[in-house]
């Protein structure tokens, strides 16, 4: 009995009890743990962060929030919509004053506002004060939110339309100038074979 005794507290004294398990790294089993138990809406942010991380690394670039991209569309929506109507009322109104679109967006709105991608009012005053102008933005702010996101979407696809139509019309011009110009060319080539021409002949006058 004695020596069972002995060796039961040897076992203790070197940590060997087999019935305590031996400790593990639980580092990873700790990180598997976390993300098993992370919800989509956790997962997603803890993606969004690294890839941010790792885009601003790379190339020194902080990509906007969903929350700043609305904002930007908003404070571009205002400052043209307000542009375009203060515009029709003061050459309605006539007279020698002239609505000057860059004093409008460079001065006169980032001091009410701030810059579109910088404005100095949440999304929201901006939309619900724009629907105390016009009847064409919702007066409930989400929707009105939405009114000013879509006028920003029109607005930029008629800018990348008539972008286009322009580089076209450039293209036909260009066109219409090689044409011109080979044809100049054509001619340019034509008379120089008739002088060829005429100088073989005045050569055979001179032999007769």
């Amino acid at each position: 009995m004695a020596i069972a005794r002995a060796r039961t507290n040897n076992n203790n004294r070197n940590g060997t009890n087999p019935k305590t398990p031996a400790k593990t790294n639980g580092t990873s089993a700790t990180t598997k743990s976390k993300a098993a138990n992370a919800s989509p809406q956790e997962e997603a942010l803890a993606l969004l962060k690294e890839l941010r991380n790792l885009i601003f690394k790379e190339y020194g670039v902080k990509l906007q929030l969903r929350d700043s991209r609305v904002s930007t569309k908003i404070g571009h929506a205002a400052r043209e919509k307000l542009g375009l109507d203060i515009a029709a009322q003061v050459k309605k109104k006539g007279g020698n004053k002239k609505f000057d679109w860059q004093k409008w967006n460079t001065k006169l709105f980032p001091k009410l506002f701030g810059q579109p991608d910088a404005l100095k009012y949440a999304p929201e005053v901006v939309a619900i004060f724009m629907s105390m102008l016009y009847d064409t933005i919702s007066t409930d702010p989400e929707q009105a939110i939405a009114d000013l996101v879509e006028f920003n979407r029109a607005s930029l696809e008629r800018r990348n339309s008539f972008q286009e139509q322009e580089e076209e019309e450039l293209d036909d011009l260009d066109d219409e100038l090689d044409e011109d110009l080979d044809k100049d060319e054509e001619d340019e080539d034509e008379l120089d074979e008739d002088l060829d021409e005429d100088d073989e002949l005045d050569e055979e006058d001179e032999d007769e």
